[in-house]
């Protein structure tokens, strides 16, 4: 059985340096949508997400609210396990957390009162039908909220779709096309006033296109369409099939300014998904976006990991799928569109860049026809689910796959990797060339005839046939086996299994908290602050209630389906202490009550840190993160641009001074394992820039 605890109590110690309590600093002022400066942030800005309340209801009307919330959620119980349970739950959620974060962002408390109090009461009605199994809200065309239950930490995450007039429902009706419409920055967007505006509105979107089903994912609010954000648009998408007749073949990607950037980036990095492409302004890599001049470069690994989400390093992606810009004439982040046409133009590729005359930051009334016909007629023509040629550019292995085409391992990690395959069925050869790729693999449907596999020349001569697919393995430097076929397993980078700390956090985890005593050390103390700073962001920021269990209280289902985020100290987590006595681990960092080591680089004990991402030595297809949660912070949330990776692979921070909001700690040393998850032997300091 999953727990989910919203709030972990932690007990403070005191230790020599004064610790600075964790908030949320404070927004002057915010709008739903608020108006972007020159770098992305947002003109209201002050801190951190979500931002303080602007009319603050009274101590009356919340404990009204709470009343109602807690009776809500005790009669929830009777249909938690109904398969629309989410969309019920997205309501209590909306209020839950806008009570806990001060959420209220009207010009007086009576407004965001009568959206509370809508929420509710939208919750007791979907409870009612939920319990003589009925769900009206999904009869018939117009505006909808709904939800499902994210497979990252179980949260019911919302989501808006748009029905057209005439659309029937039923199996043996025609499906339909579907677009997803990523929204905009909106730092006062929280659950509370994304699901009311959803609820309550009254007309389409941007787009109306005919016959169309168009969703509004909810993002996890305000990330950039990053991280979660990113899982949450594949989730609704495949709620959204789940529900409704769509198409998957013809399914398109939009958005404008955050929303544009979204579609940018999931564009670039998931080219094979889509019909087609629509982004309208957004920005597409750090570095050019912010005006960082080389006195200002970062860490020279943070420079590195810009290539998880820089789009210009996933441009030639683009040639699997049509790709449709639209820009205002005089929007300062046109640059961005002019900075993409140029770097694709680099790869004689030249998509349509449409542009708004005299407009800034929005569409121009009758260019967004002209951007909505070229859409349609992408979308009508449909996705070809077995191309012919692909192209398929990376910088990690987290985005490493095109259609039938896969690169499993790089030489070098976050630099350029390509591999690109022509399938020619007259001479019935597949011909693949690549670069800064050790392996890959070819899958395709079980073929009368199987064709032969070339990959830089040389031919790949066996293959091996999985369910419904046979394929090819490729890897340099070896020779096939007896069957013909060279697996890609061992202790190595693969793919969804290459770091950095980030990436375990895009998909299931568990946080393991310690189980021990605290032993008032100023590291034990450090370890319980951050985990619950790392909790109290993930429900802020992220918009869920991450699962956490006591060392001593994960199963073996957990270990087999979670990334575990362990915290504390091997005195005070016994998981955390049978992690680090294991093979292959032990091997890489060594710590204990006289020494802290990671590989060749050392942290003094009791005033430093180790963090990291590595295989679970319990179950190595899956992470084992030490003493770390997200790894940008709250300064970073000014500007949807900067919330990236901040460490590598594995750090040893220095803990003299308290946490910030910039940082968790002063890094003494940081940086990438190697493929086969070994240190690397270089003396680079965490101040090396490239």
């Amino acid at each position: 059985m999953i727990v989910v605890f919203s709030v972990v109590a932690i007990t403070i110690y005191p230790i020599r340096w004064p610790m600075k309590t964790f908030v949320l600093l404070a927004l002057l002022t915010a709008v739903a949508h608020a108006q972007l400066q020159l770098d992305g942030a947002t003109a209201t800005f002050r801190g951190s997400l979500p931002p303080k309340p602007t009319a603050e209801l009274d101590a009356d009307q919340i404990e009204k609210l709470e009343g109602k919330l807690a009776d809500l959620t005790l009669d929830f119980a009777a249909v938690k396990k109904h398969p629309r349970a989410a969309d019920a739950d997205i309501f209590l959620k909306a209020v839950r957390y806008a009570i806990e974060f001060h959420e209220w962002y009207g010009k007086k408390p009576e407004e965001d009162l009568t959206k509370a109090t809508a929420l509710l009461d939208e919750a007791a009605s979907r409870i009612t039908s939920l319990k003589n199994n009925q769900t009206p809200w999904m009869e018939g065309s117009g505006q909808k909220v709904i939800g499902f239950y994210s497979k990252i930490d179980d949260s019911p995450q919302p989501y808006g779709v748009e029905v057209p007039e005439g659309l029937e429902f039923g199996k043996d009706m025609p499906r339909v096309p579907m677009w997803i419409w990523l929204h905009g920055r909106g730092d006062t967007a929280t659950d509370l006033h994304f699901v009311y505006s959803r609820l309550n509105a009254k007309k389409p979107g941007q787009f109306q296109p005919k016959g169309t089903v168009v969703i509004h994912p909810f993002g996890r609010y305000c990330n950039g369409w990053k991280s979660a954000g990113e899982t949450d648009v594949f989730e609704a998408r495949e709620d959204a099939i789940a529900r409704f007749p769509i198409d998957d073949n013809r399914i398109a990607l939009a958005g404008f300014s955050m929303g544009g950037a979204g579609a940018w980036h999931i564009g670039a990095h998931f080219a094979d998904q889509w019909a087609c492409v629509h982004t309208g302004a957004g920005f597409v890599d750090v570095k050019r976006y912010q005006k960082i001049t080389k006195d200002k470069l970062p860490a020279w690994y943070e420079q590195k990991l810009w290539g998880v989400y820089d789009v210009p390093n996933y441009a030639r992606n683009f040639f699997n799928v049509p790709l449709i810009c639209y820009s205002g004439e005089i929007d300062p982040q046109r640059d961005s569109a002019e900075y993409m046409a140029e770097v694709l133009a680099k790869e004689d590729l030249h998509p349509p860049h449409l542009i708004g005359p005299g407009m800034g930051h929005q569409y121009h009334p009758e260019v967004i026809k002209e951007v909505q016909s070229l859409i349609e007629k992408a979308v009508a023509t449909g996705r070809d689910i077995l191309p012919k040629k692909l192209m398929l550019q990376t910088r990690s292995l987290a985005y490493s796959r095109m259609h039938w085409l896969e690169i499993t391992g790089m030489q070098n990690q976050w630099e350029d990797a390509r591999a690109e395959a022509v399938w020619d069925e007259g001479k019935n050869d597949i011909r693949v060339t690549t670069k800064n790729v050790t392996s890959l693999a070819i899958r395709l449907p079980k073929l009368a005839k199987a064709p032969k596999v070339f990959v830089d020349g040389v031919e790949v001569t066996g293959s091996r046939f999985l369910g419904n697919k046979t394929v090819w393995d490729w890897k340099n430097h070896a020779k096939p086996t007896a069957e013909g076929s060279i697996k890609v397993d061992g202790h190595v980078k693969r793919p969804m299994l290459q770091g950095p700390i980030d990436d375990g956090f895009k998909s299931r985890f568990i946080v393991v908290l310690p189980d021990g005593k605290p032993d008032g050390t100023a590291t034990d103390h450090w370890v319980r602050i951050e985990a619950e700073h790392f909790l109290v962001r993930w429900r802020s920021l992220m918009r869920g209630d991450a699962i956490v269990r006591k060392a001593s209280e994960v199963t073996e289902q957990d270990i087999t389906d979670c990334h575990l985020v362990v915290w504390g100290t091997p005195s005070t987590n016994s998981l955390l202490q049978r992690i680090l006595e294991s093979k292959g681990v032990s091997d890489v960092i060594t710590w204990n009550d006289k020494v802290l080591k990671i590989g060749g680089q050392e942290g003094p004990v009791g005033s430093s840190v180790p963090v990291l991402c590595y295989p679970n030595p319990l179950n190595p297809s899956r992470y084992v993160i030490l003493n770390s949660g997200l790894t940008f912070r709250e300064v970073h949330d000014k500007t949807n641009s900067l919330q990236n990776p901040k460490l590598p692979d594995w750090a040893i921070l220095d803990i003299v001074q308290a946490p910030s909001v910039a940082s968790a700690g002063i890094v003494i040393a940081a940086d990438f394992f190697d493929n086969q998850w070994k240190v690397l032997n270089r003396a680079k300091l965490p101040t090396d820039r490239e």
